[in-house]
């Protein structure tokens, strides 16, 4: 998908980092500088949002130069920009999500997810994504039309503005890197690179992290003076806010919600409805990847930044440890060996999905039991019979690193499956309870392998024997 900035992420980032004044009884009229301690006086239109929208892409002009000079880079040329109807847009990515994820995709992947337990219940995977981004996105930059797009229009100037920088950043990117080659989902497929989904959304972490650090210090500079200072305490702020859970930023969020403007507080009340393997990576995209982005700028500056679009992290382990990234640590690639049938999936969690999944399943072992990872694969199987199999096959940095998220994964089971019984790592396995088959694990060193949906140990013994991780 093209759209890139969630409201969600402004409304923190203005919690963060505002700086104007509490709005007089006046300037309330017309335009809170500060949209979350009063509610406008008289009743909005669409004239009027379409009057502030014009205002705020009329500003565009004065914010460029300042912008490039702070980035590091100059524009090529001008970014059109344009203000979309919430029809107009929620169209857009009805199209987009349909081309990505045609009906017969988008029920196979639902159903794949599902059964490796990323979502908690059956849910078509392409309509919440369309949820997501209608729901979340103020605003997005498209590198197929090379614009950017104003969606959501608050009373106020500043959160307009800074919707603006981080637009212009990704127009800045796409000029220089061009996105739609960088970003292998956002093409048509002729030029873009294939890659795993765990390498995809490292990609997305740099591109949006790029953003979010630009954006923040957008707000915070003076005359695209960037002070060490600022840097540390833009660190502090976004790492208090990458920390906390959706559940706990919506929370946060709540007390402004009632006094803001009406489509933040709609947003907001609809990430409730949003499953976490959709909403945690939109989210850390945002906030990860600004202390990704962060983390090589205080290491090399503007540079060192621009040096990973040429190359990019390799995975979600990198973007979340930065030391990682410095390291050279480079993931394992895995691939499994052919099962009879029709293949729904065939994907990478890579850390941050498995993250969510211990979030989901075994929150006490979240942390623990997804650091240390190495590689992954996981694919599911409809057999010619009809029966469900999946398969996951990991490699860690070291065999204690394997354990963690064996017991792990053997904890979650009990959560997944409250009628089943047994222990995937014995002869016997875990009975799943729902007459869907068994699920064998095994540890061998620093790899973890594990099947579910079979009825025998030997289904897990062809898959170790013939899984292959380079």
């Amino acid at each position: 998908m093209s759209i890139k900035l969630s409201w969600f992420v402004v409304a923190i980032a203005l919690v963060a980092c505002r700086k104007e004044p509490a709005p007089t009884p006046a300037s309330s009229k017309t335009g809170s500088a500060d949209p979350w301690t009063s509610k406008p006086t008289t009743p909005d239109t669409p004239e009027k949002r379409a009057a502030r929208a014009e205002a705020a892409l009329g500003r565009v002009a004065a914010i460029m130069p300042k912008l490039a000079k702070l980035r590091g880079l100059d524009f090529v040329n001008d970014i059109p920009r344009q203000y979309q109807s919430t029809d107009d847009f929620r169209k857009f990515v009805h199209r987009e999500i349909e081309n990505e994820l045609p009906a017969a995709k988008a029920g196979d992947e639902s159903l794949a997810l599902f059964q490796l337990g990323l979502l908690t219940k059956l849910e078509n995977l392409a309509q919440l994504e369309e949820q997501a981004f209608v729901t979340q996105a103020g605003a997005y930059y498209d590198p197929k039309q090379k614009k950017f797009f104003l969606v959501m229009v608050p009373d106020s100037n500043m959160m307009l503005d800074t919707m603006s920088a981080h637009e212009l950043t990704h127009g800045l990117q796409d000029q220089h890197y061009d996105l739609e080659k960088f970003l292998p989902d956002e093409g048509d497929g002729s030029g873009a690179q294939k890659i795993d989904d765990d390498a995809s959304s490292a990609r997305r972490f740099l591109v949006e992290g790029d953003a979010t650090f630009t954006m923040f210090l957008y707000m915070a500079s003076k005359d695209g003076k960037i002070l060490p200072i600022t840097v540390d305490a833009l660190v502090g702020q976004l790492g208090k806010l990458a920390g906390m859970s959706p559940a706990d930023l919506a929370k946060m969020n709540a007390p402004m919600a009632e006094s803001s403007d009406p489509e933040i507080k709609k947003s907001i009340e609809a990430m409730a409805d949003i499953p976490d393997a959709v909403l945690v990576p939109m989210i850390d995209s945002y906030m990860q990847g600004a202390l990704l982005v962060a983390a090589v700028y205080k290491r090399g500056g503007w540079p060192a930044v621009n040096d990973l679009f040429v190359h990019p992290p390799e995975s979600t382990e990198q973007a979340l440890h930065p030391d990682k990234l410095f390291a050279g640590e480079h993931p394992h690639r895995v691939t499994l060996p052919k099962l009879a049938g029709a293949e729904l999936a065939n994907v990478v969690f890579g850390e941050l999905q498995w993250q969510v999944y211990f979030g989901l399943w075994a929150p006490d072992h979240k942390v623990v039991a997804s650091e240390g990872w190495g590689g992954d694969r996981e694919s599911v199987v409809r057999r010619p019979d009809g029966r469900l199999i999946s398969r996951i096959a990991t490699v860690w940095d070291t065999p204690n690193d394997a354990s963690e998220f064996a017991t792990a994964y053997t904890a979650s089971l009990a959560k997944r499956f409250p009628k089943g019984s047994g222990d995937p790592a014995s002869a016997a396995g875990f009975d799943r309870g729902d007459g869907a088959g068994k699920i064998f694990m095994k540890t061998d060193g620093a790899k973890v392998f594990a099947i579910d949906g079979v009825d025998s140990a030997k289904d897990l013994a062809t898959l170790v024997a013939g899984a292959k991780i380079d």
